[in-house]
């Protein structure tokens, strides 16, 4: 789960430390003015759902830090539970899958 995603004005950067995974997003894809951007859109609803995901089945606690404002997410999280590694996985391929249906405005950088 260790990769990076830049787009035109946008960094997604994930990371494993010390057990634990972190995810920022920062900035805007670029693909269409703020408010009209599908992109961003996307990848704004896959961190916040992912977000709320893991709250609603009572993994909350596993939630170390969670920032969401305009132009800013990060999402760190324990990786001791094996259901909040394949929830922050589920996020990472739709990510992904945003990288290619979008490559102009999204790409992982190793």
């Amino acid at each position: 789960m260790s990769a990076s995603l830049v787009g035109s004005e946008m960094c997604i950067r994930d990371r494993y430390i010390n057990n634990e995974a972190v995810l920022e997003v920062k900035g805007h894809s670029g693909y269409k003015e703020m408010g009209e951007d599908i992109v961003c859109a996307a990848i704004s609803t896959a961190c916040i759902m992912t977000a709320n995901l893991i709250d609603k089945l009572g993994l909350g606690y596993n939630i170390k830090d969670l920032i969401c404002k305009d132009g800013y997410f990060k999402l760190q999280v324990n990786t001791q539970d094996k259901l909040v590694v394949g929830i922050m996985d589920n996020m990472l391929d739709t990510l992904d899958s945003l990288s290619k249906q979008y490559p102009k405005h999204v790409k992982f950088k190793d």
